[in-house]
């Protein structure tokens, strides 16, 4: 009964979610009101969602102990920052109706959370184990984080590098972002894989939103690059989407009870095979496409390409290892049973203490 009623109250999260964000990207998809309104729609609203997002992480704090109270209390450290940040932007383009410069002051709250996220991620208990499954999860993640990152520096990183001066405050800046969101893939990436089914839908929504902030991060710094960014742009549903996701992952995290790590020796799910493949595909796809339309890439790229198939192939023969495992116990097992069986018979006894089990 409480669960089915925790089930229809997260369905009505997500809901009201979808509904905010369908609303606020046909506000500012069809510009209502002017110019002017539909950038005070947007400079107040994102700063609405991260505060949204901070409060629900501080009330999740409070519903856990240990390892669990610090993670959301170094998320809602991050998420505080975000706000921060927007509060900043805001003032910049609405106050002061000037063009936000870069860097700004909003870039350092921007920017100090992705270090609080990544912090939040590594302390959770999920990012802990030993063995061959806590291996083959490093390698997920870094497959892909690998596969992100070629994705990224082919599209967005690599002119950015090359027309980028990081001899200023402003290259650097520019380029921590996508950088940052890679980070943070991959730990999220690492505590999804350590946890069982009914734990990791909070997981699944924090991923989903800082997916969400990582392609925002980049488009908004391609367009950025190009000049052809704008106050009220559409793709600022992206921080939407992502700090109500953060909300939502806050709203839906079980109290200490609930949580149980997923056993060491549990045989991997094929969504858990398939999926750090997904982003590998995508990749290639877009390499091909490159070289197809008479594009170069250039030895980072290529480096990137060669570290991900190694990758790969390490992370398959750990897959392979994990698979066997379970037969392995189940050898040793048997031939325990029929060792502990064939000295029985020996004694010549086969009553209730004997250690005789009939085949």
């Amino acid at each position: 009964m409480e669960q089915a009623l925790t089930s229809k109250r997260f369905l009505g999260a997500v809901g009201g979610v979808t509904v905010a964000t369908g609303l606020f990207a046909a506000w500012i998809g069809l510009r209502i009101g002017g110019d002017r309104v539909t950038l005070w729609v947007d400079d107040l609203a994102t700063p609405l969602a991260a505060l949204i997002a901070c409060v629900l992480c501080l009330r999740a704090r409070a519903r856990h102990s240990g390892r669990m109270r610090l993670f959301w209390s170094l998320l809602g450290c991050a998420t505080a920052s975000w706000t921060l940040a927007e509060v900043i932007w805001g003032y910049y383009a609405l106050i002061l109706d000037m063009e936000v410069p870069t860097p700004s002051w909003a870039d350092l709250g921007y920017l100090s959370a992705i270090p609080l996220t990544v912090a939040a991620l590594v302390v959770h208990p999920a990012s802990r184990g030993s063995g061959t499954r806590k291996a083959r999860s490093v390698f997920d993640g870094l497959v892909i984080a690998t596969a992100l990152l070629f994705l990224s520096w082919t599209l967005v990183l690599g002119p950015l590098w090359r027309s980028a001066n990081l001899s200023t405050w402003a290259g650097i800046v520019t380029l921590a972002y996508p950088f940052g969101d890679v980070v943070i893939v991959f730990f999220i990436v690492l505590a999804i894989r350590g946890m069982t089914g009914g734990n990791r839908l909070s997981l699944w929504c924090l991923l989903a939103a800082l997916l969400a902030m990582a392609l925002s991060d980049s488009t908004f710094t391609y367009l950025t690059e190009v000049a052809k960014y704008t106050g009220g742009d559409v793709i600022d549903t992206g921080w939407i989407v992502a700090y109500l996701g953060i909300a939502l992952a806050a709203f839906s995290s079980q109290a200490d009870g609930a949580m149980v790590p997923r056993a060491e020796r549990s045989r991997p799910s094929l969504a858990s095979l398939i999926s750090p493949l997904l982003p590998v595909l995508l990749a290639l796809t877009v390499a091909a496409v490159e070289i197809r339309l008479g594009q170069h890439l250039d030895r980072a790229a290529w480096l990137m390409a060669f570290g991900l198939i190694a990758l790969v192939l390490a992370r398959q023969g750990l897959m392979v290892l994990e698979l066997l495992a379970p037969s392995r116990d189940a050898n040793a097992g048997l031939m325990q049973r029929l060792t502990h069986a064939a000295l029985g018979g020996a004694g010549g006894g086969d009553g209730p203490g004997s250690g005789y089990e009939p085949l």
